[in-house]
């Protein structure tokens, strides 16, 4: 046994089926030229108070994972084991196969089709888990849910209160090892056992980019996402060469029309006005929209959503960035980076700028420093500085997909 008390001990699980992937295993898919599942481990491994990881594959790629494990020379692995049927059980093995190799105050539980961990979030975590004993990873929930037995609406809960749940999860080691032995019903996660024995579980912020792969699909998004990154890095080094990218420009404005809420940036402002338009009417998501369309050279908003067009009637603007974002893929261009402007005399909006900031970076898989929206006005000059109307400008950059 191994001397390593005080120190994090992590399990990676890995064992799930892929039973959405296609036939490809989500867990050995190749993302910047290793396994998904290197990605998070190589975070853990550098993590210096991490001291002992154990990774849990399915019975069928237990041999791949242990290739992958010797290919990445990764010495924190412990152990590289079997799962069991369940998500549970397969954590409840690697909880063995950790005490073997050493003892541990923290033990982190992570989906290994999560590559997208960084040593902020877990620092994080670590944080909230040493106050309260408890800490998961997490984001708040941005769409409006419904509860809808057999799709018949009954209910629509407020999101205010809900969050989307992630991996991490960090346990200190005998609330998790009481909660294994004291709950043998089916969960969908551990924290859901630790709730269910009466423990507190606080949690701590995760990442719009800390995405799990579950389909093809995802594993795109994933792609994009490493791609993007690493492109950021490039900058960050100095090595990247600017003459790749590509700039455009956006505007909207509307006006101002008795109803609220009002809505920019997808945040709800309570406001006596709304903002008219053939769809919602969020000038700011217009604007970003429209600058994503022109970077990547396919027109503007009205060639490609024309107001003529009765299905974007009343439609969510958001939809319109996200199949922008979409469309410039198609053409071989990414959104690196947004920038926006907000102009308007009232109400006051500089309180909601990081909510919007928030939604369009989740829309278009940024992380949130890639976009910036200012608040501004005209010092009471025109229409607007008269409150009769909001606009929107936006500059967006893409570079080669």
């Amino acid at each position: 046994m191994s001397d390593a008390k005080g120190l994090i001990g992590v399990v990676v699980v890995a064992a799930g089926s892929s039973s959405r992937m296609e036939g490809i295993d989500k867990q050995l898919a190749i993302l910047g030229g290793e396994p998904v599942i290197s990605h998070s481990i190589k975070v853990f491994e550098k993590f210096e108070k991490v001291g002992g990881i154990v990774v849990v594959m399915s019975i069928e790629n237990l041999e791949e994972g242990k290739a992958a494990v010797r290919t990445g020379g990764f010495s924190k692995v412990v152990g590289v084991v079997s799962g069991g049927n369940r998500r549970q059980d397969s954590v409840k093995i690697g909880l063995g196969a950790l005490e073997e190799s050493g003892t541990y105050d923290f033990i982190v539980v992570h989906d290994g089709a999560r590559p997208f961990i960084n040593h902020a979030m877990l620092e994080r975590g670590l944080l909230v888990a040493q106050k309260v004993g408890s800490a998961i990873a997490a984001v708040p929930v941005k769409d409006t849910i419904k509860m809808a037995p057999h799709r018949v609406v009954t209910d629509t809960p407020d999101r205010s209160q809900m969050w989307a749940i992630q991996t991490p999860q960090i346990f200190r080691v005998d609330i998790l090892k009481t909660a294994h032995e004291m709950i043998t019903d089916d969960v969908t996660d551990d924290a859901s056992m630790v709730e269910s024995v009466g423990g507190l579980v606080a949690i701590f912020d995760g990442s719009n980019d800390n995405i799990k792969i579950t389909t093809p699909q995802d594993m795109k998004f994933a792609r994009m996402l490493y791609d993007r990154r690493t492109i950021g890095d490039r900058q960050t080094a100095g090595t990247f060469d600017h003459d790749g990218s590509r700039f455009g420009i956006g505007f909207d404005g509307h006006q101002l029309i008795c109803g609220g809420p009002l809505l920019i940036g997808g945040v709800e402002i309570d406001f006596e006005y709304q903002l008219a338009g053939h769809s919602d009417g969020d000038v700011l998501m217009h604007a970003v929209a429209s600058a994503i369309l022109g970077a990547a050279g396919l027109g503007d908003l009205g060639s490609s959503f024309p107001s003529g067009d009765k299905k974007y009637a009343g439609l969510d603007s958001t939809q319109f960035i996200a199949e922008s974002t979409r469309m410039a893929l198609a053409a071989g261009w990414m959104v690196c980076h947004v920038d926006a402007t907000v102009i308007a005399q009232r109400p006051r909006l500089s309180s909601y700028s990081e909510a919007m900031e928030v939604n369009i970076a989740a829309i278009d898989g940024l992380e949130n420093s890639s976009v910036n929206v200012k608040i501004t006005s005209t010092d009471q000059v025109g229409a607007i500085g008269a409150g009769q109307g909001i606009a929107a400008q936006a500059i967006a950059t893409l570079i080669p997909a």
